[in-house]
C-alpha cells in the first residue's frame, strides 16, 4: 500500500449541521484595563446575573477594571459593577468593535458574542464564536487576502484540526484558545473575502486524523527551505505523519533564503559559555566557523557536543535551524534556508503546489504522511462504535 495513501471518509447518509462553539481569548499580549465595545450591525443585549440592557446599532459601552469587577459605563453614566458580563447579539452575523482605551489599541471587529471578566488586575475579553466563523478570521489573519481557493481549503482543514486538538489548552484561563501565534493568529473580521468564506464552507467539518481517529498535530509554518523536519527534532514526541521529506515546492519562494552576520568573538563566546564548546582547540574552532548543512540536521557540529540547532535558532532569533556557517576574518556569516520550525506543512510550498496544478488534497497528503481526512460526525461515529 502506498505510504501516502489518503483515506477520505464521507457519510453515505444526510448529516445534520455540526456546530461547535469556541471561546477565543482576545488581545492576550496586552494588559487590558479599559476598552470600548461598539455594536456595529445590530442590537446587543448585555447580561450579568439579573442585569439586562439592550444597546442599539452604533451605541458604545465603556468596559473598565474596577477592583475585582467589571464596570460598565455609557458615556459617563455607570451601569454598575459585575463579575462576568455577556454581550449577546440578536443574530449570529452581527458585528461588534473592540477599541483599546487603556492601553490605546487600534480597533478590531468581531462576530457574535463577547464575554468579559477580571483576572487579577486586568480585563479578560473572550469572543464566543462558532468554529466555522472563527476559521474565516484565522485564514484572513494567517494567510492574507490574495491566495487561491484551494490554498484556503488546505488552511481551513489544518486550522480546524489544530483548533479542535488544542481546544482545552487555555481552559484554566477561562477560554479555549488565544488569538496569538501560540495558537493561531486571529484578528477577528478583517475584511470580507469570498474565496476564504467559500473555502471554509466547502471544507465544513473536515479534519485530519491518525489511524486511531485522533486529531493530528497539524503543524504549519512559512517555508521549509527545501526539506521538512522530523517532529522529534523540534518537539519531543515522534509522530508517524510528521516526517522529514524533501520539499522542492518551497525552493526559491519568498522566505526561502536568509542570512545573518555575527561577530566571531560573539559566536565563539556563545558556544563556550552556553554550550561548553572547546573554543581553545583550533580544530574545534574551525568546525564551529565552517559548519555545513546539505540536509537538515538536529545537532550543530558533531552530535557528541549535544548542541541543538533549535537552541541556537532561539538564542540568535534565526528564521530556521537549516543554516550553514561561513568563516570570515572577524565574523561568521550564517546562510540559511526556510522560515519557521519546519514541522509539517510549508505554507509557501503549498501555495506553489497549487500554482502548479495540484489540488488541496494533494497538498495535504504530501506534507502529512498517511493521515485520514474525515467528517467530524463520522469521526464521532467511529469513536463511539
Amino acid at each position: 500500500m502506498n505510504k501516502y495513501l489518503f483515506i477520505i471518509l464521507f457519510s453515505v447518509f444526510s448529516l445534520k449541521s455540526y456546530s461547535i462553539q469556541l471561546d477565543i481569548g482576545l488581545l492576550r499580549n496586552v494588559k487590558l484595563k479599559h476598552v470600548l465595545f461598539t455594536s456595529d450591525s445590530g442590537n446587543h443585549t448585555i447580561t450579568s446575573n439579573s442585569f439586562i440592557k439592550t444597546i442599539n446599532k452604533g451605541e458604545s459601552v465603556k468596559i473598565q477594571v474596577h477592583n475585582d469587577s467589571v464596570r460598565l459605563k455609557v458615556g459617563e453614566v455607570s451601569l454598575g459593577h459585575f463579575d462576568t458580563v455577556y454581550f449577546n447579539p440578536k443574530h449570529d452575523d452581527h458585528v461588534f468593535t473592540i477599541t483599546g482605551l487603556a492601553p490605546a489599541l487600534k480597533s478590531r471587529k468581531y462576530y457574535t458574542q463577547l464575554k468579559v471578566f477580571v483576572d487579577g488586575k486586568n480585563l479578560t475579553i473572550v469572543n464566543q464564536i462558532d468554529i466555522e466563523r472563527y476559521l474565516i478570521g484565522v485564514l484572513e489573519s494567517e494567510a492574507g487576502p490574495n491566495e487561491s481557493k484551494d490554498f484556503y481549503k488546505v488552511h481551513a482543514v489544518i486550522s480546524r484540526t489544530y483548533a479542535l486538538k488544542n481546544k482545552n489548552k487555555f481552559l484554566h484561563q477561562g477560554f479555549n484558545l488565544t488569538d496569538l501565534v501560540n495558537c493561531q493568529v486571529y484578528k477577528g473580521k478583517m475584511y470580507k473575502k469570498e474565496q476564504i468564506e467559500t473555502a471554509v464552507k466547502e471544507t465544513a467539518n473536515l479534519v485530519l486524523v491518525d489511524q486511531d481517529m485522533n486529531y493530528i498535530t497539524a503543524a504549519y509554518y512559512s517555508n521549509s527551505g527545501g526539506q521538512t523536519v522530523n517532529v522529534e527534532d523540534v518537539w519531543l514526541e515522534p509522530l508517524s505523519y510528521l516526517r522529514s521529506i524533501k520539499d522542492p515546492y518551497s525552493v526559491g519562494t519568498h522566505n526561502y533564503n536568509w542570512s545573518k552576520k555575527i561577530s566571531k568573538d560573539k559566536w565563539l563566546s556563545y558556544l563556550k559559555n552556553k554550550h561548553n564548546f572547546p573554543v581553545e582547540d583550533p580544530k574545534s574552532v574551525k568546525k564551529a566557523c565552517d559548519f555545513k548543512q546539505t540536509y537538515r540536521k538536529k545537532y550543530f557540529s558533531e552530535w557528541n557536543y549535544h548542541i541543538l540547532l533549535k537552541d541556537i535558532r532561539k538564542d540568535f532569533k534565526l528564521k530556521s535551524t537549516y543554516f550553514s556557517v561561513h568563516n570570515h576574518k572577524d565574523y561568521v556569516l550564517l546562510k540559511g534556508k526556510g522560515f519557521g520550525h519546519g514541522v509539517g506543512l510549508s505554507q509557501e510550498g503549498a501555495m506553489q503546489m497549487i500554482k502548479l496544478g495540484f489540488g488541496f488534497l494533494d497538498v495535504l497528503r504530501f506534507y502529512y504522511t498517511g493521515v485520514h481526512l474525515i467528517d467530524l460526525q463520522m469521526r464521532d461515529f467511529y469513536i463511539s462504535d
